[in-house]
């Protein structure tokens, strides 16, 4: 699955849109953000690791690194 993939889901399960998130985003960050930015963003996978907290918080979700149990779980 690709990072577009998963954030869009993930944003309009929760009844979210790109335009409503740029929004908040800006609101909280103080940074100017636009949907057309935002999607730019998550397309290229050129969204930085702190902007991707942010969106996640807003989704009302936590992003998490944890260690796999096993070494066979590499990307491919």
């Amino acid at each position: 699955m690709s990072l577009k993939d998963a954030i869009k889901g993930l944003v309009q399960s929760n009844g979210w849109n790109y335009v409503r998130l740029a929004d908040e985003m800006t609101k909280i960050s103080g940074k100017t953000y636009t949907n057309k930015k935002l999607s730019q963003m998550i397309t290229n996978e050129t969204i930085r690791y702190k902007e991707m907290l942010l969106l996640y918080q807003i989704l009302g979700y936590t992003l998490r690194i944890e260690k796999n149990e096993t070494e066979d779980q590499l990307l491919k």
